[in-house]
């Protein structure tokens, strides 16, 4: 059990380095647009409150799923976590429509199409004695 918990520290560990590192980047974009700099302090304070609201989102998700009686998060979970966010809840729309359009194109992801049982064979066969 304790190998566990220490994997999934470790797992936790390592997406907060990822968001770490991912704020920088963002900071550093925009500092470079707007002529600015940012103190490592406060990339490390956007950093960590990033990390607090996705693990909010994530809860939240999950809740929505849970209450619609699902195992899986779906788009509309995710869409009744951004409805009060106009812009957001925009995007995430284009962003669910476009990818059904592209699945409406392709047909249904990686399954194959179902095969009927075989036609059973009603011809007889005469076996010839010797």
């Amino acid at each position: 059990m304790e190998a566990d918990e220490e994997e999934k520290l470790n797992h936790l560990q390592t997406l907060k380095a990822a968001i770490h590192f991912t704020v920088g980047r963002i900071c550093e974009e925009v500092g470079a647009e707007l002529g600015l700099t940012y103190h490592r302090k406060v990339i490390a304070t956007l950093s960590e409150i990033t990390c607090s609201q996705l693990e909010h989102y994530a809860t939240d998700v999950e809740a929505f799923s849970n209450h619609a009686r699902r195992t899986t998060v779906s788009t509309d979970d995710v869409k009744l976590l951004v409805r009060r966010n106009p812009q957001l809840a925009e995007h995430i729309k284009e962003m669910t429509d476009s990818m059904e359009e592209t699945r409406k194109k392709k047909g249904k992801r990686g399954r194959k199409p179902k095969i009927k049982d075989p036609p059973e064979d009603n011809t007889e066969q005469t076996v010839i004695d010797d």
